[in-house]
């Protein structure tokens, strides 16, 4: 007689801390179409910047730039901030926010949130920095944004259903479920060389790790620090050359355009505005024919 094999599995509940990212994919992303621009970025003036504020005391992250960065290009294109609405409406929020992943451990599961950064084109490097600090390591119920997801993952899920399609169709419950006008997720701890993030916002940024890499500069091969950035947006709201400026913008800013935005804060570094006018210099020979 043949046995029959039995297959052996494990069947449980989704864990709170996931529903959150479940329902925005499911419920939110498959509305858009995403289109992915890729590049990287010459992260010499970056490394700079942060070099030169730690050798004052204050110690910032790539994400903190980057967070800058995206912020000071979205205040200039408002279609990035945009989303549409029904019957061929369209929405665009005047207060930049920007959102990015951060990884808990709640009721011992991991647990993906997301936080957010009101007005980040306004505020320092280092008060940037410090929020994000204020993210990892505060309690869930002492963070407004994160202690609302906790409560709004708790729901049913009929219940939540209703609250992402409202505030889908209504700007003004929009805000008050999810602010963030950008998105930003980074696994360069992971030694993940580029990330291509989901459309839950109409811009949605990846970054993976710094490495160096050949390029060719002033007629030269040289070795310097690279990043790999993709930007996927929403088809639907902004057109691919608006995209692209958008986008363009956000990397000249990663490499040393961002100085005149942050001049106050690095006014004591009498080479910082050298810096980024050699980096500037460089990028333009190499894309001179």
């Amino acid at each position: 007689m043949r046995r029959k094999k039995l297959e052996k599995f494990t069947c449980g509940n989704l864990a709170r801390g996931r529903k959150t990212v479940v329902d925005l994919l499911t419920m939110i992303a498959p509305a858009a179409v995403p289109i992915y621009l890729i590049r990287d970025i010459d992260m010499r003036w970056a490394n700079e910047v942060k070099a030169k504020l730690r050798a004052r005391g204050i110690k910032i992250t790539v994400t903190a730039i980057l967070m800058k960065a995206i912020a000071v290009a979205q205040r200039r294109h408002p279609a990035s901030r945009s989303d549409i609405l029904p019957f061929g409406r369209m929405v665009t929020y005047e207060n930049v926010v920007g959102g990015f992943t951060i990884e808990r451990q709640e009721n011992g599961n991991d647990t993906v949130f997301f936080g957010e950064i009101e007005s980040p084109d306004q505020k320092s490097l280092s008060e940037i920095a410090e929020e994000l600090v204020r993210y990892a390591r505060t309690e869930v119920s002492q963070l407004a944004p994160l202690a609302l997801q906790n409560v709004y993952a708790g729901l049913p899920y009929p219940l939540r259903r209703v609250i992402l399609g409202i505030a889908a169709i209504m700007p003004s419950m929009r805000v008050k479920c999810q602010k963030a006008t950008f998105g930003l997720t980074t696994l360069g701890k992971y030694n993940v060389k580029s990330v291509l993030s989901p459309c839950i916002c109409t811009s949605t940024f990846g970054i993976g790790t710094i490495e160096d890499r050949p390029m060719a500069v002033d007629g030269l091969v040289c070795v310097i620090p690279t990043m790999t950035v993709s930007f996927n947006f929403n088809a639907k709201v902004i057109d691919m050359e608006s995209a692209s400026a958008f986008f363009e913008d956000v990397c000249k800013l990663m490499e040393g355009r961002l100085a005149e935005t942050i001049e106050a804060e690095m006014r004591e570094d009498k080479l910082f505005n050298t810096l980024g006018h050699h980096v500037e210099k460089s990028l333009a020979v190499q894309a001179s024919p």
